[in-house]
């Protein structure tokens, strides 16, 4: 949140938002004629703390026009109110009033703009060209040009993402004043390097956009900024600006191929798989630590070059690349490597268990089994999670006849919930009573909660009411075990139980 709305908000408990900030702002200077200056500074610091999307955004609200009550006079802001308003407020005050929902008080407040050299008005002007009155997007045409060419440059990187906005609005007019800008800026490569390094993403884009389409002097610089950024579209925009270029591919691929960035490892990647036989730099990808990249390096070796081993190529490189090879290995699926990969289950580094979880679906499920139980209480969520997954998916009666005496006999929260999470592929009646009894074995109250809160949604769930009956069998099992660990249960679990034991 700015620092602007802080403060307002300091006076006002019911501003949330920004667009109200400013609505309060224009009370406390039009009605209340209270700190003008004040708040007039405020309207000014509000545009400098805001990012373009936040703007836009800004601007929707107070465009929107409502026939309910006014949020601090906004509405009742018209034409014989601007009339009589000092000519001497600031391009601030002004400015925000462009915005207001009211046509005769956004066109007054563009002539005010208009009449003098004003900073900081280009944003307003750019979403002016779009205003359904005609009166008011001619105004903003006018004075467009002459804005840009004074504007500071500061507020020109800020209306970046306005100026691409032009091309997809509705009034196709502003298609003129797009190409007019765009040219201006395509003449200032100074202007779009400061674009390129913008942190807010939309500049950066648009900075990006236009620096592809500039004069070759320039080019090598652009490409080389593009490939240092994160965001993968500025990327894929380089990569495929990079193909342009001639003989790119003794320049750029082996830059490409091993680039920090994935999206542009695995375009590279995509490009050689489709495109070149035989390239002994796609050998060295089977050690990349994207799976998906790892995956297209495997079936591109054993394609183009069947003399190399791709399992003895991961048993090579162990020592060097450990988790990457290990992963390659997991892959491949190879029962030889039984010995070395299920000791790993016990290393301390998350990539290499899950590595070993991909290896193991090569064994049988009774040699997967207590691999399985094993992870129930890793540290890793990840690891946890696919144990618990496997272990549901192959549910059954032996399976949960290991599980119970383990929760008995494991202490471990952990463990507990991964076991609490496979039971309930049980029947539900079975599930109802394992809770019951496993409630007084709970490790902590995490886990008691756990089984409250399952128990209650047992008891909520459709078909508990429609389906099950509890036999007098059912009942005195249960009663024995109230009597039994009566002090042990909450209220949450004793009412659940209560409610069977009345049930007809």
């Amino acid at each position: 949140m700015n620092q602007t709305l802080l403060v307002v908000q300091m006076e006002q408990s019911e501003i949330k938002s920004v667009s109200i900030a400013i609505k309060y702002c224009y009370k406390k200077i039009i009605f209340d004629q209270e700190n003008r200056l004040t708040y007039t500074k405020y309207l000014e610091q509000i545009l400098e703390e805001q990012t373009p999307k936040e703007f836009l955004n800004t601007f929707k609200q107070l465009r929107a026009f409502s026939y309910g009550q006014s949020d601090w006079n906004w509405f009742d802001i018209n034409e014989s109110i601007v009339l009589s308003l000092s000519s001497n407020n600031s391009a601030s005050f002004w400015s925000w009033l462009a915005c207001h929902p009211n046509g005769y008080v956004r066109e007054f407040a563009l002539k005010k703009l208009g009449a003098e050299s004003c900073s900081n008005t280009l944003p307003f002007l750019l979403i002016t060209l779009n205003d359904h009155v005609e009166n008011v997007r001619e105004l903003a045409k006018q004075e467009i040009s002459n804005s840009f060419i004074q504007e500071n440059k500061e507020t020109i990187l800020f209306s970046f993402p306005l100026i691409k906005r032009l091309k997809s609005l509705e009034q196709k007019e502003n298609l003129v004043i797009y190409d007019q800008l765009n040219n201006y800026l395509l003449d200032d490569f100074d202007l779009l390097q400061k674009a390129q390094e913008s942190q807010d993403i939309y500049i950066s884009r648009y900075g990006f956009e236009l620096s592809f389409r500039i004069k070759e002097q320039y080019r090598t610089e652009v490409l080389k900024n593009g490939l240092k950024k994160t965001d993968r579209i500025i990327l894929s925009w380089t990569f495929k600006e990079i193909q342009k270029e001639e003989h790119w591919e003794e320049q750029y691929l082996t830059q490409l191929l091993n680039h920090p960035q994935m999206i542009i490892r695995k375009l590279a990647c995509e490009w050689c798989y489709n495109n070149r036989d035989k390239e002994e730099r796609m050998i060295s990808t089977l050690l990349d630590q994207t799976t998906s990249i790892k995956y297209l390096a495997l079936d591109y070796v054993e394609k183009q070059f069947p003399e190399i081993d791709c399992r003895e190529y991961y048993l090579q490189h162990l020592k060097e690349n450990p988790i990457n090879a290990i992963h390659g290995l997991a892959i491949l699926q190879d029962k030889r490597d039984q010995e070395r990969m299920l000791p790993l289950i016990n290393s301390h580094k998350k990539k290499i268990r899950v590595s070993v979880f991909n290896w193991i679906g090569c064994l049988s499920f009774e040699e997967q089994l207590p691999v399985y139980i094993d992870c129930l209480s890793d540290p890793s969520r990840d690891v946890r999670n696919k144990a618990v997954d496997q272990l549901m998916n192959h549910y059954s009666l032996p399976i949960k006849e290991q599980l119970i005496p383990l929760f008995k006999e494991k202490k471990e929260a952990r463990f507990q919930l991964s076991i609490i999470k496979i039971l309930g592929e049980e029947s539900r009646k079975d599930y109802f009573f394992d809770l019951v009894s496993l409630y007084v074995y709970a490790a902590d109250q995490l886990v008691k909660d756990k089984i409250e809160q399952q128990l209650v949604g047992w008891m909520l769930s459709w078909n508990r009411r429609f389906f099950f009956r509890f036999c007098l069998k059912d009942k005195v099992e249960l009663a024995y075990l109230v009597n039994k660990n009566y002090e042990e249960y909450s209220s949450g679990v004793l009412d659940v139980m209560w409610k069977v034991l009345r049930a007809k």
